[in-house]
């Protein structure tokens, strides 16, 4: 599970650094067209090393759950295209969001009723109500796709929104929390079968909590090492997470029944995910809308402390552009300078409420039962 948690935790990591180099270097759309040959690789990869076992290649699924399938693209695609497009078209403020709403509400439950009751269905829900501990190890991995994406795709555009990074610098920027996943998953592959795996998911938790909340104290005067300490410690912090509760949410699942719960594990994971990153998105402009009512509010343009700077922007500008440009080019400078504070305060709200999810599921965490490691890959609660 650590090994495997390498591509899981440290590739959303250096995503942004390799994305922000082609971005730069050449266009954004690169960061798209490089999953062709990315994929061309993984399919021969596993066409040539992976090979099913005995009980998979000699077993005897049955027809193939047609219905299953349809509904599970037609649930997770309208989800995708609300969560990608809501904030754009102002949510249920638009018609056709509503009406993709009702039609994921609608496809979803007769999706979950299908699934429940159907003798060979596509996804067996069912093991959700036979093991309580990959019950709650699905709940997990839909928090910590939850804030971890958030902190993957929030941080570098902290960097490029608020201080003007460039989307490599930024990329640069957020990059050593790789390096602390790597230094940190041999340590809790070893760990994890000497300890009970709950008490390393609570601190793993907890360390993301108390980074999340360090990462709140942010200021328009930071550095490109200012948030080194944070950053890696983060990374170090969420190689406690998804191997405990890959290890304790799969330890009672039978051979039979791992590709149908890995196959859960996995989609609410993407889902905890994309669900994260589309309410940052829409909290972030939000926020950002009401934190510069707030301080316009606060220092109105009558009061004397803005009198003083537009004066003092208006002389600076002046001198440079001549006095009938000084003082339109210091208003719009004051304006500039209002938004940047207002996006700041609104990056710091995410960073706290990221903390507070991380918070809940630390006590979460509790709610596994207990088990027992053992040499012959199996691990049995008690």
């Amino acid at each position: 599970m650590a090994v495997y948690g390498f591509g899981v935790v440290v590739a959303p990591v250096l995503g942004p650094t390799l994305g922000g180099w082609l971005t730069d270097t050449y266009s954004w759309r690169y960061a798209f067209y490089i999953n062709i040959p990315i994929g061309i690789l993984a399919l021969f990869m596993i066409s040539r090393f992976v090979h099913d076992p005995v009980y998979i290649r000699n077993a005897k699924p049955g027809a193939f759950d047609n219905l299953g399938f349809g509904l599970l693209c037609l649930w997770t695609g309208s989800l995708q295209i609300i969560l990608d497009k809501g904030q754009e078209d102002d949510w249920f403020a638009a018609v056709w969001i509503r009406w993709a709403t009702l039609l994921l509400a609608v496809s979803f439950i007769w999706f979950v009723v299908h699934s429940w009751r159907a003798r060979a269905p596509l996804v067996d829900l069912r093991v959700l109500k036979r093991n309580w501990n990959f019950a709650v190890c699905c709940v997990l991995i839909f928090l910590l796709g939850f804030v971890l994406y958030i902190q993957v795709a929030m941080l570098p555009l902290f960097y490029q929104e608020v201080l003007g990074y460039t989307a490599l610098t930024a990329g640069f920027v957020v990059a050593p929390r790789g390096m602390g996943s790597m230094l940190g998953l041999p340590l809790v592959g070893y760990v994890s079968q000497k300890v009970d795996n709950r008490w390393l998911l609570f601190l793993g938790f907890v360390i993301f909590c108390a980074m999340s909340l360090a990462l709140s104290f942010v200021n328009l005067e930071i550095g490109p090492r200012t948030l080194l300490l944070p950053i890696v410690v983060t990374g170090f912090g969420m190689s406690f997470l998804f191997v405990p509760i890959g290890n304790m949410g799969t330890a009672t699942v039978s051979n039979q029944e791992m590709g149908n719960a890995t196959g859960i594990f996995n989609l609410l994971r993407n889902i905890g995910g994309s669900v994260g990153i589309s309410v940052a998105q829409t909290e972030l402009i939000r926020r950002a809308a009401f934190h510069q009512e707030r301080l316009a509010a606060a220092v109105p343009q009558s009061g004397r402390w803005f009198q003083e700077h537009l004066t003092q922007f208006t002389h600076y500008f002046g001198f440079h552009l001549g006095p009938a440009n000084g003082r339109m080019v210091a208003a719009g400078a004051m304006y500039r300078l209002l938004q940047q504070q207002a996006l700041l305060l609104s990056f710091i709200d995410i960073f706290r409420w990221s903390a507070v999810v991380a918070g809940v599921a630390a006590l979460l965490g509790w709610l596994f039962h207990k088990v027992r490691h053992q040499h012959d890959g199996g691990s049995p609660s008690h």
